[in-house]
């Protein structure tokens, strides 16, 4: 076997049966078929042009460019200190490029890293692709692992395993990864079907699946409707609705639709259109839900509540103020003031002090505070505290503080009243007390 050399002049090759070395050259096919095949390895030196395709055991550069004007197929590709474009499609083993790399056609290869950028005009199918910079794929990738230091952006759609990017990552097609990493911003125009993601800036989806956990730093955002297992945020939510397991947020959760979950903690506030279904619910500031809220468990706001429709819970305690057409809950209601359209009802009301509430209260254990106002009560157990006002009452037990105003009492048991007691119609004693609302 020799070796072919071509120094600072064209050449025109077609087959090489040994190695083929070039210095500031150029190759040319010269066959119909455009394709120069070297059995040995080719050795460039400079900046060289393949006016052809090109096929051998291995290819390296010490330094300078290299363009291919037609395929490239080798079991590796080394450029050192320089760059590579290749035009035509490439099917190359391991692929290592020091400075840029442009593929115009398809790119198939096990492995490519390139210290610099990363330019796919055609598909890309790899096992791992590790770019210094910045990777930029016009169409469809199916690469396993990407990791990239920089920026990636892949026009359609992305398959693989994982993606690991030091700052940006744009996909405009479908993502249909396992694994996320990512430390800037994550953003998928197309359907997501992924099964983590943790990203340290924002993450903009365009609705889909993250099946296990999101974990965000700064905020997320869903224009379709998302199924999510569990969402960790720093900053801010806002969503079209979804259906998933567990969401914590510093800052502030928004839907648009309809959301189901399993349990909410919020910081901030929460406000969802299309009423909410889940376990439990706790916000630190204000709820906002256009539509019925039902809970299997608790209901915990510490500033003010609003349910345009009805709420249901295991248990319900507001710091503030509730709102809602009709509040219900197995165990317990407790809120500084509670509004609604229909009535409250459940085993044990209690009303703050100076609290007030509008609508009827339906319980075994109906208590209001000090300088409250109530309308009527329907209760076995009725504790009205110094100064309470109230509509009229019906209890088996009543016990009315000094100081308190009433229409009536009706009740059945007992009735202790203290001094200053103002009742504007005579109470009376039954047998049986009338129905409540509901």
């Amino acid at each position: 076997m020799g070796e072919v050399y071509v120094n600072r002049r064209k050449m025109q090759l077609d087959i090489v049966e040994g190695d083929l070395v070039v210095e500031d050259g150029a190759i040319e096919a010269l066959g119909p078929d455009g394709l120069v095949k070297v059995q040995g390895d080719v050795r460039c030196t400079g900046d060289c042009d393949f006016l052809c395709s090109v096929e051998a055991n291995k290819i390296e550069s010490r330094r300078g460019d290299i363009l291919v004007e037609g395929g490239l197929k080798a079991e590796a590709v080394e450029v050192k200190r320089g760059s590579l474009e290749v035009r035509g499609d490439m099917d190359v083993k391991q692929l290592r490029v020091s400075k840029s790399l442009t593929a115009h056609g398809t790119v198939k290869s096990e492995y490519v890293n390139t210290g610099g950028t990363f330019n796919a005009r055609g598909l890309v199918e790899s096992h791992r692709v590790v770019v210094g910079g910045s990777f930029h794929a016009e169409t469809d990738v199916n690469i396993d692992n990407i990791d990239v230091g920089g920026s990636a952006k892949v026009g359609g759609e992305t398959r693989g395993t994982s993606i690991r990017v030091g700052g940006t990552f744009t996909g405009e097609g479908p993502v249909r990864v396992e694994e996320v990493d990512v430390g800037g911003s994550f953003k998928a125009n197309g359907t997501a079907d992924i099964d983590s993601i943790d990203v340290g800036g924002t993450v903009r989806l365009s609705g889909g699946r993250v099946a296990r956990t999101l974990e965000v730093g700064g905020s997320l955002k869903s224009s379709e409707p998302l199924e999510f297992g569990d969402l960790d945020v720093g900053g801010t939510i806002s969503l079209s609705g979804g259906e998933g397991g567990d969401i914590n947020v510093g800052g502030t959760l928004k839907s648009d639709e309809k959301l189901r979950f399993k349990n909410i903690n919020v910081g901030g506030t929460v406000k969802i259109d299309g009423g909410g279904e889940g376990e439990n619910v706790t916000v630190g500031g204000t709820l906002k839900v256009y539509g019925n809220l039902g809970l299997s468990e608790r209901l915990k706001v510490g500033g003010k509540a609003a349910v345009d429709g009805d709420v249901n819970a295991d248990s319900i305690r507001v710091g503030g103020k509730l709102e809602a057409y009709k509040a219900e809950a197995d165990k317990f209601i407790e809120a500084n003031v509670l509004r609604t359209r229909h009535g409250a009802k459940a085993t044990r009301i209690e009303i703050g002090r100076k609290g007030e509430a509008r609508g009827p209260l339906i319980g075994q254990v109906v208590i209001a505070k000090e300088r409250s106002e109530l309308e009527d009560v329907w209760a076995d157990e009725i504790q009205l505290r110094s100064r309470v006002r109230a509509g009229y009452l019906y209890g088996r037990r009543v016990h009315l503080e000094q100081g308190c105003e009433v229409e009536g009492v009706t009740y059945t048991e007992d009735l202790r009243t203290e001094t200053s007691v103002k009742m504007r119609n005579a109470p009376q004693k039954v047998e049986k007390l009338p129905d409540p609302p509901f």
